[in-house]
Order: C-alpha cells, then structure tokens, then sequence
C-alpha cells in the first residue's frame, strides 16, 4: 500500500502535545537570579543581539512584575521572559531601554529558554503563562515584541499577530513586530 512506510513512520514518533513538559515551576524573578538570566541571555542570543547585565538588573528593578522564570525542582533558572511598560504606540528602541510605570503596552525583550530545555515544549509553556498572568494580574492592554522570521510561527501559536517587519534596528537581523491585545 503506497504511503504505509510514513504512517508506519509517523506512528513511532511521539507527537509534542503528548510529551510531558520537565517538571518546572514558573515565578517572578528574584534580585538574586539577574546573574543566572545573563548567562542564559548570553548563551540564547548573538553578541549584538543580547542584553547586557546592567539592562536585565534595570528590567528586574524597575518593572519586576513583568520578569518571570521558569525553575527547575532543585531551584534552578533554566527559562526565563521579561518586558517593560511603554505608554508608546509601538516598539522603539527607546522603549527597549526604558520603563514607563503609567504605560498600558508590554514590550517583551528576552524570551529565553537553557539550551537543555528547548524543543520540549518549555518556550510555549512559559509564554503562556506570562501572557495570563500579565493579562490576570496587571492594566497592560497589550503586548508587543520583536521576533525572527523564523520564530513567527512560534509566536502566533502563543496568540500573537504578525503586524510585519519592525523599523527597530537591533543586530544584524530584520526583525518582526508581533501584537497580543489584552483588551
């Protein structure tokens, strides 16, 4: 019968939604585990693409409602995302460096999961729960962040929309601008 070696095939593969996502806890992050979500930061991302110490400390300080970790069963940082309020329209590179408390839109800056952990279901997960417990917890009426093309689909499957490419010039790569309204 043509076809039946792929069904054979496919019936051997594990499909993702039935896989068990490792046992992990999601929370805001500590002071103490700025260090920690450096060197995830610094492992993720390109050189000129990742934030520096000074920036993820100033996320934490500033707008620690919005920095959340994922942490093993021994306490252990192994995924993390974090953002800062604008009252901007959109992204810019000086939303990406401040916080503005009275601002209704979320821009997420680092989406980050251990090198370990990924292709296991973990990014969605966190991504998730962020979005709901953003959603649950804070005013935020809307969330932007900026993504690689080949991350688009990711990022719908969190519930964001593709509003197309972003004139934010942060590395070397054309990035795109997704949306999550709120309300």
């Amino acid at each position: 019968m043509r076809g039946s070696w792929l069904l054979a095939l496919l019936a051997t593969v594990r499909p993702l939604a039935s896989m068990s996502l490792p046992p992990l806890s999601f929370s805001r992050l500590a002071l103490e585990d700025v260090p920690a979500a450096f060197a995830l930061e610094e492992a993720s991302y390109p050189a000129d693409e990742a934030a520096t110490f000074d920036k993820l400390r100033m996320r934490q300080a500033q707008a620690g409602e919005f920095f959340y970790g994922g942490y093993s069963t021994d306490g252990l940082l192994k995924a993390f995302v974090c953002g800062t309020l604008t009252a901007d329209d959109t992204l810019t590179e000086d939303s990406m460096s401040t916080h503005e408390p009275s601002g209704t839109t979320l821009c997420i800056h680092s989406v980050v999961t251990a090198s370990e952990m990924r292709r296991q279901g973990v990014g969605s997960w966190m991504m998730k729960a962020y979005v709901a417990k953003v959603a649950e917890e804070t005013r935020v009426r809307r969330i932007l962040l900026l993504c690689k093309t080949t991350l688009i689909g990711f990022y719908e499957g969190a519930g964001f929309t593709n509003l197309g490419e972003s004139d934010v010039e942060h590395g070397s790569d054309v990035w795109m601008l997704m949306e999550q309204r709120l309300s």
